[in-house]
């Protein structure tokens, strides 16, 4: 994944000259966390979490096949969705080209972490992904925010009539229900971007879809009844949708909307003050895959996450030298911020400013 530096400038500052432009500010920054070899690779880390996540996979298999055609099998389900919440993550990392090695290595880690354990389309995720890092919280440009069941902006909801307006009015009640079904899209959103893809994409990914859905199905249908199968699919995939959207709905949701009025900013600029850090815990580090310092993963999208808290307080120092809000808050707090910035966009009223 491209790394989006900012654009050329006058003569870069020093260190430890006042403030800098706009439109050089974030290359002193990036000296700092050069010099503190946070870019390079987290080859022991990576070796760990797929050992791991191999370990637990073939451990949870093994449970379903010593609870055969029992309902304690269902107790596996949210152990299963923690594990493939992980493989999200992994194959997340591969597509920001963090794994050690060559791009090509990350491809392929990327294409079975998704395509085959997960039922994602790797490339669909990437084109995504690739375009909210460019713009985050861009209406218009950053798919994160587009109009859909959930409003983000004042415009979407000037647009919306009946059902849609309802749904509008009401979605911060609605919106942690809504969560559990973000596996299911991502993987039909997958699907329905592969049908536009070159023959060549489509015939790889989509065998790798097919691989996986054969496996998970089939697996479940051999080891339990229907019924069963049905009810652990259900609980597996709602607690993995729910886990997915609620590491991801923090970092940005009711943060501040560009609009194109400032004009082009610099990396720095544009992804700062649209990115939220949620206040680290290793607890909370694990769940969310170290995603709570998105400030970081943003301005370093190809840093690997485990040099991500370390480079924090650099980044936050920084922020304060420049005079740049930082924002990081509770995990409570920043749902609250979400439900609050929600209810007013949905009822019509002005959000507050978080920033």
């Amino acid at each position: 994944m491209t790394t989006h530096l900012a654009t050329a400038a006058p003569a870069e500052p020093a260190l430890g000259d006042a403030r800098p432009t706009e439109r050089s500010a974030f290359r002193p920054l990036l000296k700092r966390i050069k010099a503190e070899d946070l870019m390079g690779p987290a080859t022991l880390f990576y070796v760990v979490t797929g050992i791991t996540l191999v370990v637990a996979t073939a451990a949870i298999v093994a449970g379903l096949a010593l609870l055969s055609d029992q309902w304690w099998a269902l107790l596996l389900a949210p152990a299963l969705a923690v594990v493939w919440g992980q493989v999200s993550f992994l194959a997340h990392d591969a597509g920001h080209k963090q794994l050690p090695g060559p791009r090509s290595l990350s491809h392929r880690v990327g294409l079975v972490a998704a395509n085959v354990l997960l039922g994602v389309s790797f490339g669909y995720w990437n084109d995504k992904h690739d375009r909210h890092h460019a713009n985050p919280n861009h209406e218009g440009l950053d798919p994160d925010v587009a109009d859909g069941i959930i409003t983000w902006s004042e415009h979407q909801r000037a647009t919306k009539t009946g059902l849609r307006r309802w749904l509008a009015r009401h979605q911060a009640g609605l919106f942690f229900p809504l969560l559990t079904f973000q596996g299911w899209l991502l993987q039909l959103e997958g699907i329905a971007w592969l049908r536009r893809r070159p023959r060549a994409t489509r015939r790889l990914e989509g065998l790798l879809l097919v691989l996986h859905f054969a496996l998970y199905l089939g697996l479940l249908l051999w080891l339990l009844t229907p019924l069963q199968a049905l009810a652990f699919v259900a609980i597996h995939e709602g607690i993995w949708g729910f886990m997915l959207a609620s590491v991801f709905a923090p970092n940005h949701k009711g943060m501040e909307m560009p609009d194109g009025s400032d004009g082009r900013l610099d990396h720095l600029h544009r992804q700062v003050p649209t990115s939220r850090n949620i206040i680290g815990s290793p607890l909370v580090d694990f769940f969310m895959g170290g995603l709570n310092y998105q400030v970081e993963h943003h301005l370093f999208p190809s840093m690997p996450r485990a040099h991500l808290k370390a480079a924090q307080p650099i980044v936050e120092e920084y922020c304060r030298e420049i005079e740049l809000p930082y924002v990081k808050v509770a995990m409570a707090d920043s749902y609250g911020q979400i439900l609050r910035y929600l209810h007013a966009v949905g009822t019509g009223r002005r959000p507050e400013r978080l920033v």
